[in-house]
């Protein structure tokens, strides 16, 4: 019998059905509860596994291409900010952008890059005949065919360019889940982006939701809400029931207060002063009030971007014209 065409496999080209294919170990490992990409992570590149080719399954066109059928007809200019949609490679594939110009790369201090939430991911990754959405993916480490990646830049995770709104080229009621992780704090209306969400979700469809609340000003150009626990709850308590509302792993306060002390040290021009702070035990730091003689130096030494950036707090004054 001849053998199905193989290929090496690799972070690139990994397909989960194609890796299965030519690895019955590793399809065992994953009926009995395994992950197919992280035997892949772990022992796969390693050992220099194959997988079976697109052909192998009678796939026809490129990865790319069978993606855009498989989310073409979910796509809908109507529903949008308003705009037409525009091929940015090749016709009848995958990224495709919408409306009027995106940001540009290098108008970020720098591109977010990570895996993404992880419930989100082993949810996508368990049901392969479903359809998702990763609302500003940035550049993920791991991407799945039945998931589509949408940002406000052309980053290379992402199928989807659009302008920068809140309002989504995606028909109603036609996605089964919807991710977007520290996204919303540079929505310039999140409350939009939430009804929007909850009109592109079928029924039942689920939610997950990462935003930040005691982070320093970041992701330039746009960083407009933080949020309370409270105020994560209000922007999805109509139309959901919450299934978990948390504190997870890599939200925990040892985060903030690591961001906000690194970030105050690193801002200040004098190495004598930097040090200083550098040596001080926590109590020590602790002991210091705000507004005294300590922090009075160390604020005086910081430039005005950084000022602002681990700000507790803004005030406006304003006349109405």
């Amino acid at each position: 019998m001849t053998k199905p065409p193989r290929e090496r496999a690799t972070e690139e080209n990994f397909e989960e059905e194609l890796y299965l294919r030519a690895n019955p170990d590793v399809a065992r490992h994953v009926a009995n509860g395994g992950d197919a990409w992280t035997h892949f992570i772990r022992h796969g590149q390693r050992e220099g596994r194959h997988q079976w080719t697109p052909e192998a399954l009678g796939w026809v066109g490129t990865r790319a291409e069978r993606k855009y059928r498989r989310f073409a007809d979910i796509l809908d200019a109507s529903r949008g900010a308003g705009g037409s949609f525009r091929f940015l490679h090749d016709e009848g594939a995958f990224p495709v952008a919408y409306g009027g110009p995106s940001h540009a790369l290098a108008e970020y201090d720098a591109e977010s890059a990570n895996p993404g939430l992880g419930d989100f991911v082993e949810e996508v990754r368990r049901h392969p005949d479903r359809r998702y959405l990763d609302v500003g993916c940035g550049l993920r480490s791991r991407r799945f065919d039945n998931c589509l990646y949408l940002d406000v830049y052309p980053s290379a995770s992402a199928d989807l360019v659009i302008e920068p709104a809140c309002r989504y080229p995606i028909a109603d009621a036609s996605l089964d889940g919807i991710g977007c992780f520290a996204v919303l704090e540079h929505v310039t209306e999140p409350w939009i982006a939430a009804a929007e969400f909850r009109r592109m979700l079928k029924p039942g469809g689920v939610v997950f939701i990462d935003y930040p609340f005691l982070v320093p000003v970041h992701g330039y150009p746009s960083h407009y809400y933080n949020a309370t626990r409270a105020g994560l709850m209000r922007l999805f308590d109509e139309g959901f029931e919450t299934i978990r509302l948390g504190t997870f792993d890599n939200q925990t306060p040892d985060h903030a207060i690591t961001w906000q002390l690194a970030g105050i040290v690193e801002a200040i021009p004098s190495p004598e002063l930097r040090d200083e702070m550098k040596a001080m035990s926590v109590g020590a730091l602790l002991a210091e009030p705000p507004g005294g003689p300590f922090w009075s130096r160390v604020m005086a030494a910081l430039p005005e971007e950084a000022r602002q950036h681990y700000a507790a707090g803004n005030t406006l004054i304003a006349r109405k014209l």
